[in-house]
């Protein structure tokens, strides 16, 4: 008998619906309704057309992938324009397809008696250019090629010079690299002079075409060089495959509705009636758009806001989803269609709360499906049950809030995965198949959008059972072709969306090279997934590890009373088995992940939400009755907060501005929160065993926890006050952190700023010494010193210890615990692995130097790691100054190598420009150890360095009026900027001076100072602009949306002006190890081709902040945008231009 309220009202079926063999099923006889006989004479008909199209629909499908695409074509020709300048064309692919080369050896003539590149690919001061280009240069005496730190060819330079038609020819491509040097008589030992490497990872990386020829000399004859760029990854579709995917996509339609028309016999028609119930808001759905609301705008970003949002910025100019940041210009996705509508949504806006606004949309959907759809479709008692309706709410609000805030995929899948659960739940109930294809398309959309969307797929695996019975019941009616093609069609429909403008080869390359640059751990390695989780990072902040501890308690609880009873009173348990398979089936399938990320958690936040509603029902006294049990479950939800408050109150990058505790555990007064939550958990477990003892002695209704009082008539709360507990701690956190930084920054100030038209986010508040040689201080003409050189002034009278070579060598920063754990972290990782090689291996060549293991890239590229130069400067002093300080107005002093190691210096009195707004700070370049006060305002020890305030009297003697203690980021020993803020200085002060100890006699205690400074600063916007080319580190990216990244168009990566780079942390940990140029990141090509200038920057009022660093790009020698030609090809989907290389950069 048919039940029209329980298929338009997914909450009206009745308990027997635990067993869903009971809910309607037409099998051979439909009933007979007007409505019925209307469908049943179309169903003849509706069979056929339900074949013939989704035969049509399936093959279409299947010929997606390998049917013929239009590829860009983009080749670089050098000379250009008439002219041997040097041309830029930096690959995201590192190497070029093929390319060839020939070099007149008469060009040597040109060059001086020392020697010089003929041609390279790279310039020669790159930081790794002998390890990754290829030189055709000559020296005193020979004629050399090198390629890849290997010297292929070297022949007299003399002969080479003075034989008529002697040229150097060289060619590269799939079948490896070739060389020969033509008409030149062979070697004394009777060797011609060429190589042949048969292994394509020996191609060189491609920068551009560089020469030491004069630039404005005509090309000679004879010398050329012409490459075939990668661009395997840019492609549209040929007219044939268009209306292939366009008919298959109308066949795929109508066999779906052909579908439709056959489940319609049973005569219940297609109207889907939800009651007024299902959309009348309740106080619970304000409360989730609320607090949903309020996070848009306060809530911290996720790890890879950033990530995301380039790659969608530069989606449209790239021609398909260039990862940019790793993988030598692969997608990093297979598929990546979730970055399709981001980058759509991002040509809107770039404004960070309209960017937030999608996930607060899958926010909302998401909860929607929880409380209109999963709950009802649970059971009566868990319908019926407001604190199951609350504790979803909390659930639901606990996971999604510190994992899915921002633009990463796992919103999307949370949302995919319950929404293909409803539609399998719904094709169960009502014994139809429509509902079955729509869950399978947006299983299908959830799996390819990222690997984590198996959820999705577990989904429709916990229902094969059913559903099979479902379609062999329908089998004799409506026969079997009719019913499984379309479903199949829906299937395979997600391959119109997947190679609608590409094809199968440059998808298989990407996923070949995603997994030979790794990271790639293996299914074994799961367990690091939950190391991280429960380390004190971001990975394993408080508010990440309740949430998934709570929904493990759920999931626990749920297991063991369905395992406890066969049947729950008011509970379906059928669809809750479904349920809970989804949580420990995608469990188990994400440890076959090849990343251990903690956010791939996030696609638990809808499933969360339902099991927390079914857990609270079943800790409920009507269904747990022994007040024992009620006791443990409550001890196990304060131990999950007992174990989350062991964490810190850590967020990712800016969002941790302000934060409290986020250097520590929580505590007051030195009781630890989770000291308190664990004896509260302590105490109800001693209880609960208690009562376990006890309960044999006592009267039944005292057993079960009769309601005697005003606690013991709350329902359940356990989940609830926990989940509460946490939401309030996160916001009020977050409301303490926007008041600590309400003069500064925070992201709640940021949002609101962007809706009164200021939607550059950090970028307004970053203040910049654009010119800081500009604001280096005079020495000031008063009583006892006049007319002072630079390096006099600094001195001071009584020096003692300071020399102006007094610095130490190595300057790098040591490395911060934060890193360390992450390279714990990543030891599996093969990808950082320093003692891995490359795949390509030369038998009997000579390296050109010595080998080094390290990562290109790996290591700071700035100025301020120091060393010495050949230019003396102001005061004798050698040492390569940083931030673009000329040694020409900045002298130098340091302690380093001093006898005894001790030093003293009280420099010249210094005069203070006027105090203006845009001069907020006295600062001044550091380097060794320093004693100084970080951002939570605590002081580090090292050795002193002050400025001394003075008053100048009508005698023009100077009273001292106070001493400073800097303020400074933790980057010793390299050079940095000590910061002290005017507006704490004596507000008489017209002159200052630097007094600075060095009292320790161990060697790496040590100090160097350079003269303060009272620099004009500007805004990083005003300074960087709109327009100019930036690398924006994924880090940084979404804190800095008016800034543009850099293009990525026909394989080439525009030269950048700028970079901005994260703090000290992000830049250890995320840039120099993921941007790194072995593993085919931009870092392998600014530092091959550009020089960067750190220019001084501070957050302002909050400057001791280490927000990040802005450099400055300029080209290591003069060099031009090269033209390109572009053509297309059209090819199979088959295709391959050849193997990427994938190994590391620097092998």
């Amino acid at each position: 008998m048919n039940r029209p309220d329980a298929q338009h009202n997914p909450g009206a079926e009745r308990d027997s619906a635990n067993d869903e063999r009971t809910s309607p099923v037409s099998e051979e006889t439909p009933e007979t309704t007007a409505a019925g006989d209307r469908w049943e004479r179309l169903a003849p008909k509706a069979r056929i057309v339900a074949v013939i199209a989704g035969i049509v629909g399936v093959l279409a499908a299947v010929l997606s992938p390998i049917l013929p695409v239009d590829y860009t074509k983009a080749e670089l020709s050098w000379p250009q324009n008439g002219s041997v300048a040097n041309v830029a064309a930096p690959t995201v692919s590192f190497v070029p397809v093929s390319m060839e080369l020939s070099v007149p050896c008469s060009l040597g003539a040109k060059l001086p008696r020392s020697g010089g590149v003929l041609l390279s690919t790279v310039p020669e001061k790159g930081e790794e250019a002998a390890k990754v280009g290829l030189f055709v240069r000559v020296t005193e005496d020979s004629l050399q090629v090198t390629s890849r730190n290997v010297v292929l060819l070297d022949a007299p330079r003399a002969q080479a010079q003075s034989t008529a038609g002697c040229v150097v020819k060289i060619r590269g491509g799939d079948d490896g690299v070739h060389g020969v040097v033509e008409n030149i008589p062979p070697a004394e030992d009777g060797s011609p002079y060429t190589f042949d490497i048969a292994d394509p990872n020996k191609r060189p990386q491609l920068v551009g075409v560089y020469t030491s020829l004069p630039a404005n000399s005509a090309p000679a004859e004879g010398l050329s060089f012409h490459a075939v760029l990668d661009t395997r990854f840019i492609s549209t579709p040929t007219s044939l495959k268009f209306w292939v995917l366009v008919f298959g996509i109308a066949a795929t339609v109508l066999s779906i509705l052909a579908l439709a028309v056959l489940d319609a016999r049973d005569g219940r028609g297609h109207r889907i009636r939800l009651s007024a119930a299902t959309w009348r808001p309740r106080w619970v759905d304000g409360f989730v758009g609320a607090i949903l609301l309020v996070w848009l705008f306060v809530g911290a970003n996720t790890a890879d806001d950033g990530y995301q949002v380039t790659v969608g910025r530069i989606a449209k100019d790239a021609g398909y989803l260039d990862n940019y940041y790793r993988y030598f210009g692969a997608p990093q996705d297979p598929f990546g269609w979730h970055y399709h509508y981001l980058s759509l949504w991002m040509q809107i806006s770039t404004a960070t709360p309209w960017l937030r606004l999608l996930p607060f949309i899958f926010a909302l959907a998401s909860w929607w499906l929880i409380s209109r759809f999963a709950i009802p479709r649970l059971g009566r008692a868990v319908r019926q049950s407001t604190p199951a309706l609350w504790a979803a709410a909390l659930v639901f609000l606990a996971v999604w809030m510190p994992y899915n805030n921002g633009l990463r995929v796992e919103p999307l899948i949370a949302l995919g995965a319950l929404f293909t659960w409803v539609c399998v739940e719904r094709s169960i109930a009502t014994g139809r198949f429509l509902p079955l294809t729509i869950g399978i398309m947006a299983a299908a959309l959830t799996l390819t959008a990222h690997p984590t969307g198996v959820m999705a797929a577990v989904a429709l695996l916990a229902g094969l059972r059913p559903l099979l019975r479902r379609f062999m019941a329908r089998r004799k009616r409506d026969g079997i072709l009719p019913l499984l093609l379309p479903i199949l069609a829906s299937g395979l429909a997600i391959l119109y969306l997947i190679f609608a403008d590409q094809a199968l080869a440059p998808i298989l390359e990407g996923v070949g090279v995603n997994g030979e640059v790794g990271p790639t751990n293996k299914w074994w390695e799961e367990p690091l997934r939950y190391y991280m989780l429960m380390n004190p990072t971001a990975d394993g902040s408080i508010a990440r590890r309740f949430g998934m501890l709570i929904t493990f308690v759920c999931v626990i609880l749920v297991v063991i009373m369905l395992l406890n009873r066969k049947r729950l009173t008011g509970i379906a348990t059928a669809p809750t088995w479904r349920l809970v398979a989804m949580a420990l089936g995608c469990t188990a399938l994400l440890a076959f992940q090849p990343t251990k990320w903690t956010h791939q958690m996030g696609i638990y936040a809808s499933v969360a939400g339902a099991l927390a509603a079914v857990a609270t029902a079943c800790a409920d006294r009507a269904i747990m009755r022994r007040r024992r049990n009620r006791t443990l479950f409550a001890a196990a939800c304060m131990y999950v907060l007992a174990v989350a408050f062991s964490g810190r109150n850590q967020w990712w990058y800016v969002g941790n501005y302000g934060m409290p505790w986020r250097d520590s555990t929580p505590e007051l007064k030195g009781i630890t929160f989770a000291t308190v939550f664990l004896a509260i958990a302590a105490a109800l477990t001693i209880l609960g065993v208690w009562q376990h003892f006890r309960d044999d002695y006592v009267a039944a209704d005292q057993r079960r926890g009769a309601s005697t009082g005003v606690f013991s008539r709350l329902r359940s709360p356990s989940l609830i006050a926990v989940s509460t507990v946490m939401l309030a701690f996160t916001l009020v956190s977050f409301a303490k952190a926007d008041m600590t930084q309400r003069h500064s920054w925070s992201w709640g100030k940021s949002n609101v700023d962007a809706l009164r038209g200021k939607p550059c986010a950090l970028a307004e508040a970053v203040l910049v010494e654009d010119k800081p040689n500009d604001g280096l201080l005079v020495a000031a003409n008063v009583a006892g010193q006049r007319d002072l050189t630079p390096g006099a002034a600094l001195a001071g009278k009584e020096m003692t210890g300071f020399d102006p070579n007094g610095v130490g060598e190595d300057l790098a920063a040591d490395e911060s615990a934060e890193a360390k754990n992450e390279v714990d972290r990543s030891s599996s990782d093969p990808s950082t692995d320093a003692n891995s090689t490359g795949t390509g291996t030369d038998t009997g060549s000579t390296e050109t130097d010595g080998t080094d293991d390290s990562a290109s890239g790996n290591g700071s590229s700035s100025d301020t790691a120091g060393g010495t130069g050949e230019q003396v400067g102001v005061n004798g002093s050698r040492q390569k100054l940083p931030f673009g300080l000329s040694p020409r107005k900045t002298p130098v002093l340091g302690t380093y190598g001093s006898p005894g190691g001790a030093g003293h210096l009280v420099s010249a009195w210094y005069q203070m420009p006027q105090r203006t707004a845009d001069r907020p700070l006295i600062t001044m370049s550091v380097a060794g150890q320093v004693e100084y006060i970080d951002d939570l305002s605590v002081t580090h020890k090292g050795q002193t360095v002050r400025v001394e305030y003075g008053r100048v009297e009508a005698d023009g003697s100077v009273t001292p009026v106070g001493q400073r203690v800097p303020m400074d980021t933790d980057y010793a020993p390299e050079w940095r900027n000590l910061r002290f803020p005017l507006d704490q200085a004596p507000p008489r002060a017209t002159v200052v001076r630097v007094v600075a100890d060095d009292t320790s006699a161990v060697p790496d205690q040590w100090l160097a100072i350079t003269p303060p400074r009272m620099s004009t600063t500007v805004g990083l916007t005003e300074l960087v602009g709109k327009t100019d080319p930036v690398l924006l580190d994924w880090s940084v990216a979404l804190a800095f949306p008016c800034q543009r990244p850099a293009r990525a168009r026909h394989g080439v990566l525009e030269t950048p002006v700028w970079r901005i780079a994260p703090d000290r942390i992000g830049e250890e940990i995320n840039s120099q190890r993921w941007m790194a140029g072995d593993y085919g990141g931009p870092l392998g090509i600014i530092e091959n081709e550009l020089s960067p200038t750190v220019l001084p920057s501070y957050l302002r009022n909050d400057w001791a902040r280490d927000w990040g660093s802005l450099m400055r790009l300029e080209p290591l020698v003069p060099q031009r945008t090269a033209d390109l030609t572009i053509s297309t090809d059209t090819h199979h989907g088959l295709w391959s231009p050849g193997p990427m290389r994938a190994s590391r950069n620097s092998n």
